[in-house]
């Protein structure tokens, strides 16, 4: 079961690599949005070391086991170089708030929390100091998720997302 969920984890990382990379050019900052000129719909909010960010991109990956998703403050159609990615069990995806690191919940097994903009990188190997999360999973055909994280990272910086909403479905293909 560890080894699916590594493999799946696995597949959606190198999905998100190829979606993103790591430069950033004075245009392309975090925060800044749609980088053509044309006005993106904000589709929420982030907050990474007490600073807001509008989400433009929401993706989202689902494997028998998984949800995998992306937030970042890039459009769709540009280089994306700031973006949280949290993946989680589909057995945590129950509406209940869950703390992690606790006995139940293990790091890089249940979930997985990477964050990275052209200045900090928390890949998923750092475990977050403490926090919570809640995964609401659409109960109909309308598609909508309710997630809300809000830990502090390996180095006690705080990040916070509270989404409600649906995922464009192509955007990872």
């Amino acid at each position: 079961m560890i080894r699916k969920f590594f493999k799946s984890a696995a597949a959606a990382a190198v999905i998100a690599a190829a979606f993103m990379t790591a430069s950033c050019t004075k245009d392309n900052t975090p925060g800044s949005g749609d980088q053509t000129g044309v006005t993106a719909e904000v589709l929420g909010t982030y907050d990474f070391d007490e600073q807001e960010y509008r989400i433009l991109t929401a993706a989202m990956e689902e494997d028998e086991s998984t949800y995998s998703f992306i937030f970042s403050p890039i459009a769709p159609g540009n280089t994306v170089s700031t973006y949280l990615y949290f993946a989680v069990r589909k057995y945590w995806a129950d509406g209940e708030v869950h703390k992690v690191g606790t006995i139940d919940l293990d790091h890089n097994d249940d979930y997985i929390i990477v964050y990275e903009d052209p200045v900090h990188l928390y890949s998923q190997f750092r475990e977050p100091q403490e926090g919570t999360f809640t995964v609401t999973a659409p109960d109909s055909s309308d598609g909508v998720f309710h997630i809300v994280l809000d830990v502090k990272l390996a180095d006690g910086t705080p990040l916070s997302i509270d989404y409600n909403g649906t995922f464009d479905p192509d955007l990872l293909k």
